[in-house]
């Protein structure tokens, strides 16, 4: 039997509409503890719905590479990324240590850029939440279950 937290994590990630998805830039790739945690649960939870990628690195580039990385593993998980992607360079210049942005920083300027990504993200997921509880939304194909060897061919 699974530990309660990783179930109650489980009917969590289950109930919700869409994903928003972060992850620094770990080894030009995106984290293995967000990796591992979306490989324990699978396809089944995450099918059908959709998610923005947010990706952060102490260097220019924030994350870009893990957001590549993240959009084809999300894809073939069944979470569909939106298009507009989230990428904080320099992150440590970017946000204080309560998370806020530092004084430096164009608030403004940062809210427009994410409320882009996070819009995106609500449109789809209120479209697939009416989809799901919709006649048709019973009819989906299944998501793959049980392990890789469901996506071969006979």
């Amino acid at each position: 039997m699974p530990p309660q937290d990783l179930l109650n994590l489980a009917q969590q990630i289950e109930a919700a509409d869409g994903y928003v998805m972060v992850s620094p830039e770990y080894n030009h790739s995106m984290s293995p503890a967000l990796a591992n945690l979306l490989n324990h649960f699978g396809s089944s939870l995450y099918s059908y719905k959709p998610s923005v990628i947010a990706t952060y690195s102490a260097g220019q580039w924030g994350g870009v590479r893990a957001a590549v990385n993240m959009r084809t593993f999300l894809s073939e998980l069944g979470c569909l990324p939106v298009s507009a992607m989230i990428h904080v360079p320099r992150a440590q210049e970017v946000l204080n240590e309560d998370g806020g942005y530092a004084e430096n920083q164009d608030a403004r300027g940062w809210g427009g850029y994410l409320e882009r990504a996070f819009e995106q993200l609500a449109w789809w997921a209120n479209a697939a939440r009416r989809y799901h509880e919709s006649e048709d939304g019973e009819k989906r194909p299944v998501a793959f279950t049980r392990s890789p060897s469901q996506r071969n061919a006979p």
